[in-house]
C-alpha cells in the first residue's frame, strides 16, 4: 500500500491500513486481524474542527462567535470534507466489504468524508498536532481560502433573508433521498426558492439542507 497522503509520509503501514477499512470489510473478513477507521474517525473529527476552528480565528478577527460557527459548519460539512477526501484519492483506496461495494458505498459523500477524518486521526496518533495541523491546512486550502469571501451567516439564514428581502416564498425542504446504515446516513434535500431548485447532501439533515441553500443562492446569483 501507498504510504503518502497529502504530502505525508506513514511509518505505520499497518495504521494507515486501519484508517482506510471500513466496518464492512471487517465483518467479512473476521479471521484476519484487522480494525475499522470508526475510532481514528471520531478523533480526527475533533482535530479537523480544532484546526479549522483556530484557523478562522486567527483569519477572521471581527467575526461574532456565530459567524464563526456557520464559517465552520460549511468547512468541515460532509461535502466539503468529501470533496477533499476525493481529491487525496482516499474513496479508490478505502478498504470495503463486497456488500458495502456492490451498493454504491465507495461514491457515498459520508464515506469519503469519513476517510478523511480517520486519515488525519491517523496521522494525530502517529505524528503529534503540528505534523497534523500542517497537513489539514495544507489539504483543506482551497476550503478556507473560500471563506475569505463566503458570507459569514448560514446558507439557510441567507437565503430566507433574500427571499423575505425580495417578497418570495419562503424556502420548502424535502428530504428526496436517505442513504447508508443507520449508523452513518447521507441525506440528500431539496429547497426551493426563487422558481429555482437545488439539491444537497450531507450526513444530516441540517447539513444536507444548508449545501442545498449553499447551491441555489449560487444558482440564483444571492451569493
Amino acid at each position: 500500500m501507498e504510504n503518502e497522503i497529502a504530502g505525508y509520509r506513514f511509518k505505520d503501514s499497518r495504521l494507515l491500513e486501519t484508517a482506510l477499512t471500513h466496518g464492512s470489510y471487517v465483518h467479512e473478513h473476521p479471521v484476519e486481524d484487522v480494525a475499522d477507521f470508526e475510532r481514528l474517525e471520531f478523533l480526527g473529527d475533533a482535530v479537523v474542527d480544532l484546526v479549522v476552528g483556530e484557523e478562522l480565528f486567527q483569519r477572521s478577527p471581527a467575526a461574532t462567535e456565530g459567524e464563526l460557527t456557520a464559517l465552520r459548519a460549511r468547512v468541515v460539512s460532509g461535502e466539503s470534507l468529501a470533496s477533499v477526501a476525493q481529491r487525496l484519492r482516499l474513496p479508490e483506496r478505502a478498504r470495503l466489504g463486497a456488500g458495502e461495494e456492490a451498493s454504491g458505498g465507495r461514491m457515498r459523500v459520508g464515506l469519503a468524508s469519513s476517510l478523511f477524518e480517520s486519515v488525519i486521526g491517523a496521522i494525530y496518533v502517529e505524528a503529534g498536532f503540528e505534523v497534523t495541523r500542517d497537513v489539514i491546512l495544507r489539504a483543506m486550502h482551497d476550503e478556507l481560502e473560500a471563506t475569505d469571501t463566503a458570507p459569514r451567516k448560514s446558507a439557510k439564514s441567507v437565503l430566507q433573508e433574500r427571499a423575505q428581502a425580495e417578497k418570495l416564498p419562503l424556502p420548502a425542504y424535502r428530504v428526496v433521498e436517505e442513504r447508508g446504515p443507520e449508523h452513518s446516513r447521507d441525506f440528500v434535500i431539496e429547497v426551493e426558492a426563487a422558481g429555482r431548485i437545488a439539491r444537497g447532501e450531507g450526513r444530516s439533515k441540517r447539513e444536507a439542507e444548508e449545501a442545498a441553500a449553499s447551491k441555489l443562492l449560487e444558482e440564483v446569483g444571492w451569493s
